[in-house]
């Protein structure tokens, strides 16, 4: 779908407003080295255009420094930058109800303030690849309602910590790295990604019908 993005700033932060005059919203975080660019983001990104979301990408980019502090003074840190961003996108429109979608470090403010917060709207939460060997993270996430998308061979999986998520919905993928490919395989890595987005579109439409009931 193409719609050109805008370019907006608040407090100094670039972000992307692809804007389509909708009353949903979805707030992307990005990872560590992994832009909106790459397939995951990408996909998604066009996911929620075509649900007929208004979407904003929140540019962020940090020093090397940050990640010598510890994984909570990161978090703080990433969600710091974030909120304002949007605070100030939820002010100026009538939204009524919200996605926030992240990619590894991106999940961090989402699951350690968004998804432990009451909102204002109705809200879901898609981790794309949380780290969930940072024991904050898995505390955090028991007992909440939330999509995680994670691969087998991610250093961050545990099929130990993915049982305990019993009230989230999950999508494991056998072999998928930390970027939701195989490492030596194109055609299934493609194949997986259909399945991630065949999964994902129906979580939120299955949720956009609760939130209308």
């Amino acid at each position: 779908m193409k719609i050109k993005a805008k370019q907006e700033n608040c407090n100094g932060i670039p972000y992307d407003f692809f804007d389509q005059n909708s009353n949903s919203i979805c707030f992307m975080l990005s990872g560590t080295g992994y832009s909106y660019e790459k397939p995951v983001l990408y996909y998604s990104r066009l996911l929620l255009l075509e649900l007929g979301y208004d979407v904003i990408q929140i540019n962020y980019s940090f020093e090397q420094q940050l990640f010598e502090q510890e994984p909570q003074a990161i978090s703080n840190m990433v969600y710091s930058i974030v909120n304002p961003i949007v605070e100030h996108c939820l002010r100026t429109k009538p939204y009524t109800n919200a996605v926030y979608i992240g990619k590894s470090l991106g999940t961090l403010p989402i699951i350690d303030f968004y998804m432990q917060q009451s909102s204002s709207i109705p809200a879901r939460y898609i981790l794309l690849t949380p780290l969930l060997s940072l024991d904050h993270t898995m505390a955090n996430l028991l007992n909440k309602q939330a999509f995680l998308a994670i691969g087998t061979a991610d250093p961050h999986f545990s099929q130990e910590k993915i049982a305990q998520l019993t009230t989230l919905d999950l999508a494991v993928f056998d072999g998928l790295n930390h970027s939701l490919e195989h490492a030596s395989n194109i055609i299934q890595s493609i194949q997986f990604c259909e399945s991630l987005f065949i999964q994902l579109k129906a979580y939120i439409q299955k949720n956009e019908l609760s939130i209308s009931m």
